[in-house]
C-alpha cells in the first residue's frame, strides 16, 4: 500500500490517493497548544499527544510513505517500517493539500473552510510569536547591538573631540601637535582649563611623562593663541566632562561586550578579541551566518566596496577586511598582511564553527598555533618581493575577453599586453579633439 503523510495545523494526516484518510491525529483546537504540537512535527519529531498515532502506523502494512519536506521525512522514518520517499514536488501531496479543508468539513472535523481559514491564521501567529521570542533570545544578538553601539560611540566621540580639537585650539594651538590621543587632550582641557594652568608639575600630577610634559608646559608659555573669558572656558569645560563620560560609557560598553562574548563565542574571543569578534559576527549577521563562512569570505568581510571593484575593474583583489584591526596585521610589514590575515581567517573559521556547534572551549590552542603561525611566515618572508621586470599585466575582469558596445573583442594579444579595440582609438581621437 502506497500512502502520503501530509501536516497541517489541524493534525497529522496519512491518506491514501484517492483522499481517503487511513490515519490521523488531531492537534489541539486551541491555537496556542496547535501551534505547539506543530512546531513540533516541523522539527521532525512526533508530538507526545499524538503518540497512539505512530503506534497505529506501526501496525499498518505500508510499501511506500511519500512526504514533501525533510522534517516530515525523519518524522516518518522513526514510526513506520515501509520506505519513505521525499519529494517536495510531488503532484499528489499538492492535490491532497488543496482538497484536505474540504475532505475535513466532509468529515465533520471542522465545521467549513472559513473555519479551518481562521484557525490556520491563528495557528501561524502562534508560530510567527514563538520564533520570533526565540530569535531574540539568542545571546549573540544583544553582542551585535552592543558592539554597534560601540561603533556609534567611536563616531560621536570622533566629531566631538575633533570640535573640542579645533575650539581650544584658538587658546592654545600648539597643544593639538602635542597631545595625540583624544581622551587625553579632553581630559587636560577638562581638568586645566586655561593655557596658564598648563605647568609641569599640573601635568605630571595628571600622569603625562616628563618629557612631554616639559614640551606643552614650554609651548604654553610662548602660545601664540588668543585669550578666552572664564564663560567661554568654563562651557568648553562642561564640553568636555560630558564628552569623557562618553568616554566612560564605552569603556563599560567595551566590557559588556567581553562578558557577552566570553558566553557566545569563546573561541573567537581568544583568537581574535571581543570587540573584533563582535564586529564580525554584526556583519555576518549571526553566530551561525558567520560559521557558514568560508575563511576566504571571513578574510575580506568588511572589504566588499573593495571586492567589488576588483570584480568591475580588474584592481587588485583585497587581502583584508575588517579583520586588519588584528594588531598582528596592521603592525605588520605590507608584504606580510595578506599571508597572516589568510592565517587568521582560517583559525577564526575553525572557532566560529566550533562556537556554533558546541566544539567546546578549545580557544588558547588555536591562538598559540595562530601565533606559532604568525612568527613562522616573519622569519620565512623578512623582506619585500622581488618586482616584476615587466610590471603586472592587466587583466580583464570576471571574463577572459570583453567585448565594446560594436561587439569587437578586446583582450590580450600575443605580447601579453592589452590591445585596444577600435572603440578606444575612437576615444583617444575625441580627446586629443577637445584639446583642440
Amino acid at each position: 500500500m502506497k500512502a502520503y503523510l501530509i501536516d497541517s495545523p489541524a493534525g497529522l494526516f496519512l491518506l491514501e490517493k484517492t483522499g481517503k484518510i487511513s490515519e490521523k491525529a488531531l492537534f489541539a483546537h486551541n491555537p496556542s497548544d496547535a501551534a505547539s504540537q506543530l512546531k513540533k512535527v516541523l522539527n521532525g519529531e512526533l508530538p507526545p499527544e499524538s503518540s497512539a498515532f505512530g503506534q497505529r502506523l506501526m501496525q499498518i502494512e505500508l510499501d511506500q510513505v511519500t512526504v514533501d519536506s525533510e522534517p516530515l521525512a525523519r518524522l516518518a522514518r522513526s514510526i513506520v517500517k515501509a520506505e519513505v520517499v521525499q519529494d517536495e514536488n510531488d503532484p499528489t501531496i499538492s492535490k491532497l493539500r488543496n482538497r484536505l479543508p474540504s475532505i475535513l468539513v466532509r468529515l465533520r472535523i471542522i465545521e467549513s473552510k472559513d473555519e479551518y481559514e481562521q484557525f490556520v491564521r491563528e495557528v501561524s501567529l502562534e508560530l510567527a510569536k514563538t520564533a520570533i521570542t526565540e530569535a531574540t533570545t539568542k545571546r549573540d544578538l544583544y553582542a551585535i547591538q552592543t558592539v554597534r553601539s560601540i561603533e556609534d560611540l567611536d563616531k560621536i566621540l570622533n566629531l566631538l573631540a575633533g570640535r573640542v580639537r579645533e575650539w581650544y585650539g584658538l587658546h592654545f594651538p600648539e597643544l593639538d601637535r602635542l597631545v595625540e590621543k583624544h581622551d587625553s587632550y579632553i581630559r587636560l582641557v577638562h581638568n586645566l582649563g586655561a593655557r596658564d594652568s598648563f605647568s609641569y608639575d599640573a601635568l605630571t600630577k595628571l600622569g603625562i611623562p616628563q618629557d612631554k610634559a616639559t614640551q606643552i608646559s614650554a609651548s604654553a608659555e610662548k602660545s601664540s593663541g588668543a585669550e578666552m573669558t572664564g564663560s567661554d572656558l568654563e562651557w568648553l569645560r562642561q564640553v568636555c566632562g560630558t564628552v569623557l563620560e562618553l568616554y566612560g560609557l564605552r569603556e563599560a560598553a567595551e566590557k559588556y561586550t567581553d562578558k557577552i562574548m566570553g558566553e557566545v563565542a569563546p573561541n573567537m574571543t581568544s583568537v581574535l578579541g571581543a570587540v573584533l569578534s563582535a564586529k564580525l559576527i554584526s556583519m555576518a549577521g549571526g553566530l551561525e551566518n558567520i560559521a557558514k563562512m568560508p575563511s576566504s569570505t571571513l578574510q575580506v568581510l568588511g572589504a566588499e566596496k573593495a571586492l567589488f571593484r576588483t570584480l568591475k575593474t580588474g584592481a587588485r583583489p583585497p587581502k583584508h577586511g575588517v579583520i586588519f584591526q588584528y594588531a598582528p596585521i596592521h603592525q605588520s610589514p605590507k608584504w606580510l598582511r595578506g599571508k597572516i590575515a589568510r592565517a587568521v581567517a582560517g583559525k577564526l573559521a575553525i572557532a566560529a564553527r566550533m562556537d556554533a556547534y558546541g566544539g567546546g572551549d578549545k580557544g588558547q590552542g588555536l591562538k598559540d598555533a595562530l601565533e606559532k603561525k604568525i612568527v613562522d611566515l616573519k622569519g620565512r618572508y623578512q623582506g619585500p618581493p622581488r618586482k616584476r621586470e615587466h610590471g603586472r599585466t592587466w587583466r580583464p575582469p570576471a571574463q577572459e575577453v570583453r567585448r565594446d558596445i560594436l561587439g569587437t573583442p578586446r583582450g590580450r594579444g600575443e605580447t601579453g599586453h592589452t590591445q585596444p579595440g577600435p572603440r578606444d582609438d575612437r576615444l583617444r581621437g575625441r580627446h586629443r579633439k577637445d584639446r583642440r
